[in-house]
């Protein structure tokens, strides 16, 4: 071997023809640090269908960009009657492709939505092996190390975040069947495909940077190049896509360290600015040439934001800070939510644990990441465990880590669980109603006495961290059916709020124009919705509330950007929500926030207000002092048309002595009256 190993693959029973550098590591791997057996028949490992739900939420954006990629290659994946498949960074499969009689077989037989392909687990295998090697890989036939995998060919590949972490795997598998190739066709697929979608994401992350494109001959199309590199307006490197991190001479991206431009090929930024979009011959640091092609960003807007609300605390173009802190941006214009982030900031740096309730989709852990970014532990981990999301099975050692040698199939040197990795930062814990009772205790005993010992060992290591926890089920009615223990609850019930559902939220229309302008930065100013389509909006129950808000807004808006969005541009779900539904509530025009960005609706005339009653004959001086304040309130809010936030400064108030104002004085938007 290679490496110098007295192991050979015929030792272990891997055939030679595939005796890959890849393939003959991980089975070194099974073999020395998991204990696998080959001959071990196993079922495969599968998570609940509430759980894969969960995944594919968390990995929306992922799975947003790889659709089209996806759509392309299910048409031959579908001819060599092969099955395509999505999984998360854990190996669980988000979504999987079965478009023929023969894939269908292959789906039937294991290989589909919901199963679990940990290496750890099963041995080598296309996707597992994938994520752990970071690389393309064919595992065809007898190359598994588990024999029962045998029948199978697997190719995958990984795909990459901006940041360069390995966060999903695209597969393409089927019936290993000799003589009709190796499966290297369905490798060149796959990776082709998880290629374009990490570029996808580079360049959705770093849109408001600059990018140079770098390739090795001169490139009519140097937009198309795979190797790109994101630099501010200076020159210092942000990030690189893979293929970019030869051109930059490091192995990782962790290794670029701040570095310039002109460091790599010694020539400043801005001898390549007045020369954008065109390619440029460098010499490159081992003196071959290398062609490279800088992209300027679109220019941002000039004028200054004025206060403005927005949905998350996610990515804000460089140089353009926001007024609001994060907990600001969670709490939008709704009273219920400014309310949630009161009592929030309260507690943020006391030991008091918080609960947050409510359904799905409306923005747990969007909430919990604020409250981490806004307090004194901001500069430590920040780590969420979904407790739904990982087979019971591998809960226990995800939250409280293993000792070495703990169990068949651990890690050689132990594993650190999510409890003390959290240690000094915060914990976030979501769905903690469906976590095994017999972790429930576990957990009890790490909040009270502030220690977790690893699975397998007699060590107790203390533990210093914010505990948040979250779920959508009734935690009382959970233990009185004896499925949730009542000790844990008030220990992780300290604090306790309730996110509203997206149609109980007063501040619709100011959320969609702050998802439009997360989602298209500064091109959200071509984006328009008609009045029908915002009316729509408002009569719309919101199912999946903000999370299915984004969706919404995200396709209209990359399928019609550049036009009104009529009714008939919006997802089928609304449609059919539309012919079965009657108008029932008019909505103000859509308010972005920023005087340069026009995200709109059709001009229409505001609903009159009823005229405000009289101040009583014989009223104190008190109470004609209070109605002179309701008229005077009620008169701001509607020359700002009903913005809470410009109302406020202009009455020189906070906004949540506004919204106390306006329940005290019983105030109501036409927009919300029966």
């Amino acid at each position: 071997m290679r490496d110098g190993s007295s192991e050979s693959g015929a030792t272990w029973g891997m055939p030679h023809s595939l005796d890959g550098d890849i393939v003959r590591a991980s089975w070194r791997r099974c073999i020395s640090e998991y204990g696998l057996d080959r001959a071990q028949r196993r079922p495969i490992e599968r998570v609940t269908s509430s759980a894969v739900r969960d995944l594919r939420e968390r990995m929306e954006d992922i799975l947003l960009q790889a659709s089209p990629v996806v759509d392309s290659v299910r048409r031959i994946a579908a001819d060599a009657d092969h099955v395509l498949l999505l999984s998360n960074a854990d190996g669980i499969v988000v979504n999987s492709f079965a478009d023929s009689p023969g894939s269908l077989e292959v789906s039937r037989a294991g290989l589909e939505t919901g199963s679990f392909w940990s290496e750890q687990r099963v041995g080598t295998n296309g996707i597992g092996t994938c994520l752990v090697s970071r690389q393309p890989i064919t595992v065809f036939g007898r190359a598994h190390f588990n024999e029962n995998f045998a029948t199978f060919t697997c190719s995958a590949a990984p795909i990459f975040s901006p940041d360069g972490q390995v966060i999903a795997a695209f597969d393409i598998s089927g019936r290993a069947v000799p003589g009709l190739g190796d499966g290297k066709f369905a490798q060149y697929f796959a990776r082709e495909a998880a290629s374009q979608i990490s570029m996808m994401l580079f360049r959705k992350w770093h849109r408001d940077d600059c990018i140079v494109a770098v390739s090795p001959e001169a490139d009519p199309m140097p937009m198309s190049a795979k190797a790109l590199i994101a630099t501010d307006e200076s020159g210092c490197i942000l990030g690189a896509t893979q293929e970019a991190l030869s051109y930059l001479g490091v192995p990782d991206l962790t290794d670029i360290g701040g570095r310039y431009v002109h460091d790599i090929w010694n020539v400043s930024f801005n001898d390549l600015r007045p020369l954008s979009k065109h390619s440029v011959r460098l010499a490159g640091p081992n003196g071959s040439s290398t062609f490279v092609t800088a992209f300027l960003p679109k220019k941002k807007p000039v004028s200054t934001p004025v206060r403005s609300t927005a949905l998350t605390d996610e990515k804000k173009p460089r140089g353009q800070h926001a007024p609001a802190r994060a907990l600001d941006l969670v709490a939008g214009a709704d009273p219920l939510m400014v309310q949630n982030v009161n009592l929030c900031r309260k507690i943020i740096d006391k030991d008091i644990p918080l609960l947050i309730l409510g359904e799905t989709g409306v923005g747990k852990d969007t909430l919990a990441r604020a409250l981490h970014a806004e307090s004194k532990r901001a500069d430590k981990p920040y780590v969420a465990v979904n407790c739904a999301a990982i087979p019971a099975t591998l809960l226990a050692s995800e939250l409280f880590g293993y000792a070495p040698g703990t169990f068949t199939g651990a890690a050689k040197g132990g594993r650190t669980g999510k409890i003390l990795a959290s240690h000094g930062g915060t914990l976030f814990l979501d769905e903690i109603g469906d976590m095994p009772l017999d972790l429930q205790a576990h957990l009890l005993r790490v909040l009270e006495e502030r220690t977790v010992t690893p699975l397998g060992s007699a060590e107790t290591i203390p533990v210093d961290m914010k505990i948040v926890c979250a779920t959508h089920r009734n935690l009382p009615d959970l233990i009185g059916k004896g499925q949730f223990r009542k000790d844990l609850y008030y220990r992780i019930r300290g604090a306790q709020i309730v996110l509203p559902s997206l149609k109980d939220r007063s501040d619709l229309p100011e959320l969609i124009a702050s998802i439009v302008r997360d989602e298209m930065g500064s091109d959200a100013g071509s984006v328009s919705f008609s009045t029908a389509v915002m009316d729509l909006f408002c009569r719309y129950p919101w199912p999946g509330n903000i999370r299915e808000l984004r969706n919404v807004l995200r396709f209209v808006t990359s399928l019609h950007a550049g036009k009104k969005i009529e009714v008939e541009d919006l997802p089928d779900q609304i449609l059919d929500f539309s012919r079965n539904s009657q108008p029932g509530c008019t909505i103000d025009p859509l308010r972005t926030g920023y005087q340069s960005i026009q995200v709109q609706v059709e001009e229409r005339r505001e609903p009159a207000l009823p005229a405000p009653a009289p101040t009583p004959i014989g009223a104190t001086l008190h109470e004609s002092n209070e109605a002179a304040e309701r008229r005077r309130i009620v008169e701001v809010l509607r020359a700002n048309r009903w913005n809470v936030t410009e109302a406020a400064n202009q009455l020189g108030i906070s906004r949540a002595t506004l919204h106390r104002k306006i329940r005290r004085y019983a105030i109501t938007s036409p927009n919300n009256q029966d």
